[in-house]
């Protein structure tokens, strides 16, 4: 995709962001009320939301691989559609398989307009600032829900499900006007095949820790016009470009891109299952163990320290794009957890675990989106953020499961106890790890 077309693009795509998050974060929220509205049971309203995730997991491996070949714009087109079409359909439905079907075509929305939006937002903003951008368009998403819960619960109380449902789909129609006038140069895949071979050689050649900025790429050029044998290859190549010196730089850091796209990966599942440890069991747990304190203000924070990170780890990604940046991210919300099972001995430190928690997860979670954006491949980048984003569903949506079994045989403050110490350790061991494996190999 095509880098740095302008900040009237960028206005555009986090204009489309915010409609689409509202739209989902609203639709999200108050269908499992909807469900229970229409005469259905707690079963069901979980079930609805169990198929959509599970099915925007599903079409990811396929999109994300259309928006690598054909570019971005389509598939966000197509998913900001589905949410056109599908949130007013809701308000039609007498029963719950309707309302089924009608979530099935959400989770095309779902999984066609995220993961491919900021593959877009990357490719439109500067190189040296991508990560300030992803980070600035994950902010909205957050601004996003904090509008479209109060906004939706007000619309339901005044005028029904039928019109809010509605409503949210005009929302969707705003977003799909925005997207619609993205340049379409900004969301195309590489147009040469020197291009794509020039991002493969980056693939392969990417160190573990540091992508190159615009002043690497500056002294690595200055260290080869002082090198004898650089001096030589770079007369031998007249026509040779800064960028393909830095390339022969790159290659002999230490780190490979594989291993860091793994970390990414990997600790993104792991904070995933944290965060779904602590919307599904911290509240209650805190309201059970300190009474005195407000439990309802403990996801309140999360949300706060969320406003917090989203931009800042974009800023430290774009500093220094490492998987080390990902890990001590999720490093902090593992001490978040570990405040979480104290709490029945401190209640006072439930503000430090909210705020600690919402800062760690979310910058976790955006720091590895930039971190794959910057260091994929034209032909991978949304390919790889949407695996991301699979493993951010697929972490939340087995972690009720998972961790209501682990609290009845362990109890809950060693479970917080535990998964805290877990997240501090495992995401820096990963890391160090991922460190090691080139140099041994070498």
């Amino acid at each position: 995709m095509e880098k740095g077309s302008g900040r009237g693009t960028l206005v555009l795509l986090f204009a489309a962001g915010f409609c689409a998050y509202g739209c989902n974060h609203a639709c999200m929220i108050y269908v499992p009320l909807y469900v229970v509205a229409l005469g259905g049971d707690l079963l069901q309203a979980g079930l609805q939301a169990t198929v959509f995730l599970a099915l925007a997991v599903a079409l990811r491996f396929a999109i994300g691989p259309w928006a690598d070949r054909k570019g971005a714009k389509g598939p966000m087109l197509l998913g900001l559609a589905a949410y056109v079409a599908g949130a007013p359909l809701l308000g039609l439905c007498h029963d719950f398989a309707a309302v089924l079907v009608v979530r099935c075509l959400q989770a095309v929305g779902m999984a066609a307009f995220f993961p491919c939006a900021m593959a877009a937002v990357s490719a439109a903003s500067a190189q040296a600032r991508s990560g300030l951008a992803l980070g600035l368009y994950r902010f909205v998403s957050s601004v996003a829900l904090m509008v479209a819960a109060p906004l939706m619960f007000s619309l339901v109380g005044a005028v029904g499900y039928g019109v809010a449902f509605a409503g949210c789909g005009a929302l969707a129609a705003v977003g799909l006007l925005c997207a619609v006038l993205v340049p379409a140069r900004c969301c195309r895949p590489a147009g040469s095949e020197g291009e794509a071979k020039g991002a493969r050689a980056g693939w392969r050649s990417a160190s573990g820790e540091d992508a190159a900025t615009p002043a690497d790429e500056a002294r690595t050029a200055t260290a080869a016009a002082s090198s004898g044998t650089q001096r030589d290859a770079a007369g031998a190549l007249p026509g040779a470009r800064r960028e393909d010196l830095a390339t022969s730089a790159t290659a002999r850091m230490p780190g490979d891109g594989r291993a860091a796209v793994v970390v990414a990966l990997a600790v993104t599942l792991l904070s995933a299952l944290g965060y779904g440890l602590v919307t599904n069991f911290a509240t209650s747990f805190a309201e059970a163990a300190a009474p005195e304190a407000n439990a309802g203000m403990l996801m309140a924070l999360v949300g706060a320290g969320g406003l917090i990170a989203n931009p800042l780890a974009g800023w430290l990604v774009d500093r220094r794009a490492a998987s080390g940046v990902v890990a001590a991210f999720a490093a902090v919300m593992g001490a978040g957890i570990a405040l979480v099972a104290v709490l029945p001995m401190i209640p006072a430190l439930l503000a430090g675990a909210g705020l600690l928690v919402g800062i760690g997860y979310f910058g976790t979670v955006t720091s590895a989106v930039v971190l794959l954006a910057k260091r994929a491949p034209e032909g991978r980048r949304a390919s790889l953020i949407s695996q991301q984003q699979n493993a951010v569903d697929v972490g939340i949506g087995v972690s009720g499961l998972l961790f209501g079994a682990l609290i009845v045989a362990a109890g809950a403050p060693v479970l917080f106890a535990l998964a805290g110490l877990f997240l501090v350790v495992a995401p820096l061991a990963l890391v160090v790890l991922a460190a090691r494996r080139p140099a041994a190999a070498a």
